[in-house]
Formats: structure tokens, C-alpha cells, sequence
């Protein structure tokens, strides 16, 4: 019983993601010939389009396996960038592996605001004296008429 435990925690957690890749995908889809629809129905939407420049499909999909209770591993990926000219033709196919991809270095300042920063004291004592007194029917609260002024 231990062996078949010991087993089973050994084979890796699949993760999918993305666009489900087909493998004639490339048969149907060629650069001069295929139309935006026509690229629609074979891939399906897209996981994202381009924001400025020349019209740009992205389908993205990578596949990620865990042993146990290891960090997920990247074993898989590819991007393919199809680039549409203005008659909705497809012009280029670019496709992008696991291993074309750069690391980057994310940058871990943080952005300075204007004012001042007060600590946990500053702000507990800063408090003190803005509490409405007992009984103060002057004091200006918003939304309350002041008691002793006519009303509707």
C-alpha cells in the first residue's frame, strides 16, 4: 500500500493553459491566403490582440508540471503572432518557444508621492481632540441642521 502511495505522489500535476494547439493548424493558416475568419475558426479567439500597430492575434499556451509539493516548472510554451494586413489577410506568422523568451529583471523601487508620511504614533495622537463633545448641539456635523434654526 505504501509503494502504491509512494507512486502515485511521483507523477507530476499538469497545468494547461492557453489556446488548445492543433496540429495542422499550420496547413490551414498560411500567410497570403487565410482570412481573419478563416483563422478564427481554426484557433478559436485569440488571448489577446494588439493595441496599436498593425493588426496582431496573440495565442499563448504553455504547460506547467509539479512534483509533490515542488514549484511548478514552465515545460512548455509557445506564442504565435499572427499579423493581419488592412484587407484582413494574414501577412506574417511568427511562432515563439519556451526558449526564445528572455528573463527580466523586475525593478523594485517604489515611486516617491508628494506630502509626508506620518508613523503609527503621529497618526493615533494626531486623533486626539477632533471627537465631537457630549451634548454639543453647535457642532457642525454634515448632513444635521444646527438645533435651534427653523426647518422645513
Amino acid at each position: 500500500m505504501a509503494a502504491v502511495v509512494a507512486v502515485s505522489s511521483c507523477s507530476p500535476k499538469v497545468e494547461n493553459r492557453g489556446y488548445v494547439k492543433q496540429a495542422n493548424w499550420k496547413d490551414t493558416v498560411k500567410v497570403g491566403q487565410a482570412t481573419r475568419q478563416e483563422v478564427l475558426e481554426q484557433l478559436g479567439s485569440p488571448s489577446a490582440k494588439s493595441s496599436f500597430g498593425p493588426e496582431t492575434w496573440y495565442y499563448v499556451s504553455s504547460r506547467k508540471e509539479a512534483v509533490a509539493f515542488l514549484k511548478p516548472e514552465v515545460v512548455e510554451q509557445e506564442t504565435v503572432n499572427i499579423t493581419f494586413d488592412y484587407a484582413g489577410v494574414v501577412r506574417e506568422i511568427n511562432v515563439h518557444d519556451k526558449n526564445s523568451g528572455r528573463e527580466i529583471d523586475l525593478v523594485k523601487r517604489t515611486t516617491p508621492t508628494e506630502g509626508h508620511s506620518m508613523s503609527f504614533i503621529d497618526q493615533a495622537l494626531g486623533n486626539l481632540g477632533r471627537f465631537n463633545k457630549p451634548g454639543g448641539g453647535d457642532s457642525a456635523v454634515p448632513g444635521r441642521r444646527p438645533e435651534g434654526r427653523g426647518g422645513i
